[in-house]
């Protein structure tokens, strides 16, 4: 067994098993190249050869290139979203925009103006993600085991669509998350790396282009809130809209 599929056996397990992995640099992958590589095993053989529809995509600043990985099928959901108790080995919470296409921008090689993007959205949503690691402690496992292990995602949850989004201040929103009913503070958000748009050319082309129905999230607005293990979750912009999580108690079968 090579490197790439024994770090992609130990996230698969961990998957199915719910047991976290104990890693480190040096255990997991070599470069970027191995971590994609480990993204795309560990597709395989959890969904198949299935086209991912959705994505992440994100960057900690504008001069570091972006990140990003597919949302399993199964960890996409609509508001108001229900998931098993035992699909997460702990749980965060961030509040996000996720963009629907609506129509196809097929792969080339000149990179979509910004312009043409935003032509081809066919709609924008308020987004939760929940943050749900198969490594016992990211931090400590490094940032190619993170890439690795889909930057953390848990699951996405697409809720309620953003009228008149174009015209929108999107620097000025109000951002509220909450936990089992009760509010954490609310922050005004701000965009990710001050503009929501900023990663999709490089998605675009890390991906081979979007198709009608494609869903990108572009990172948190306000941070990510740890909630442990708790019933229901929701992240609402004011005046906006809002997504809705249950977490219920049943179980996902191994």
């Amino acid at each position: 067994m090579n490197a790439t599929d024994a770090i992609a056996h130990r996230l698969i397990q961990a998957y199915r098993q719910r047991t976290p992995i104990h890693g480190n640099p040096a255990s997991g992958p070599n470069d970027i190249d191995a971590a994609y590589a480990v993204q795309r095993a560990v597709w395989q053989a959890m969904v198949g050869d299935t086209r991912p529809t959705a994505w992440k995509v994100g960057s900690p600043t504008r001069e570091v290139t972006p990140t990003a990985a597919p949302v399993f099928p199964s960890r996409l959901a609509a508001s108001p979203a229900r998931f098993p108790g035992d699909l997460f080995m702990g749980l965060g919470i961030e509040a996000e925009i996720a963009l629907r296409f609506g129509r196809d921008l097929p792969p080339r090689q000149q990179p979509y103006s910004r312009n043409a993007i935003l032509d081809a959205i066919g709609s924008v949503h308020v987004a939760m993600e929940l943050v749900a690691s198969r490594l016992a402690d990211p931090e400590a496992a490094g940032p190619l085991w993170r890439l690795a292990d889909n930057p953390l995602n848990g699951a996405l949850v697409v809720g309620d669509a953003v009228p008149h989004w174009r015209d929108l201040d999107w620097g000025g929103l109000t951002v509220q998350a909450w936990v089992d009913g009760q509010a954490l503070a609310g922050v005004i958000g701000r965009p990710p790396l001050g503009d929501l748009f900023h990663c999709l050319p490089w998605w675009l082309a890390h991906v081979g282009g979007a198709r009608a129905g494609d869903i990108v999230t572009t990172g948190a607005w306000s941070g990510m809130h740890p909630v442990g293990l708790t019933t229901e979750v929701a992240v609402m912009f004011a005046g906006v809209g809002k997504a809705v999580a249950r977490i219920g108690a049943y179980h996902v079968p191994a």
